[in-house]
């Protein structure tokens, strides 16, 4: 049975991973879940205490900074901190460079993941994992417990900069799905049988997120596709064509929430 692990952070997946894991006989500390968990008292110094592996569900690089250097500063914190693992989507270059701001004596692993949040409570995530092979091999049980499909894409940082690319052509398939149900429904065309005769062109096409395909719609999506192709241009390396996503981040800012009928 794996010992000192935490979960730190107020990703919306930070409670299912406590909760499976707890369900799986694993001792699991929490800190900075939101909301809270109802009868626990977070303590930082008493979450710190035996700490070896350290999982992080952050919404954004300012809580990577609270829960790692300020705040919580759990890097210099946690004495007996072996691993850090970063579960979530964030800057491929922000995420690189953590390699230089952390001591070498503590692994580094990225996993962001793929799922909706059903999926997160059932275990059946897909994760995108970036690290030295030892590591990630150690913590197998872990992802085991957490997620249906586990891929090693390479060294620190290749996962995230993998599930960025991945989200960005998912986003570009939902935009035009989008574009072209618009130009459908102008047209008089039943939206609902146009997509029962594609259905089998966009299977795997998009995102859990957007909620293309579950009749959802709403400004959070549209972010969603704007955040995706940014990530995209983050990881453009010096000389890259930046042409067509540059063209498709202006469009997406100007498009409009729409829901299935």
């Amino acid at each position: 049975m794996m010992r000192g692990v935490g979960i730190a952070g107020s990703g919306r997946a930070a409670r299912s991973f406590l909760s499976r894991l707890h369900k799986a006989g694993i001792q699991v500390g929490a800190c900075g879940l939101s909301p809270a968990i109802e009868g626990m008292t977070e303590d930082d110094v008493g979450f710190a205490a035996g700490l070896r592996t350290l999982i992080i569900v952050p919404r954004d690089i300012n809580e990577t900074e609270a829960l790692l250097f300020e705040r919580q500063g759990l890097v210099k914190g946690t004495p007996g901190l072996k691993t850090i693992v970063i579960a979530a989507t964030l800057s491929p270059r922000y995420v690189r460079a953590l390699r230089g701001r952390i001591s070498d004596t503590i692994a580094l692993v990225d996993a962001p993941f793929s799922g909706t949040p059903r999926a997160a409570e059932e275990g059946r995530l897909t994760f995108f994992l970036g690290g030295p092979k030892e590591d990630i091999t150690q913590l197998m049980p872990l992802f085991d417990l957490l997620g249906r499909q586990v891929v090693r894409m390479g060294g620190f940082g290749t996962a995230m900069a993998a599930k960025v690319m991945n989200d960005f052509l998912a986003a570009s398939s939902n935009a035009m799905t989008r574009l072209a149900l618009d130009w459908a429904e102008a047209q008089g065309i039943d939206e609902a049988r146009l997509l029962d005769m594609s259905g089998h062109l966009l299977e795997g096409m998009t995102m859990p997120g957007y909620d293309l395909m579950e009749g959802g719609g709403d400004d959070d999506s549209v972010s969603a596709l704007v955040r995706d192709v940014e990530n995209a241009l983050d990881t453009a390396l010096t000389g890259a064509h930046l042409m067509p996503p540059r063209s498709m981040e202006k469009i997406f800012r100007g498009m409009k929430a729409r829901a299935l009928h």
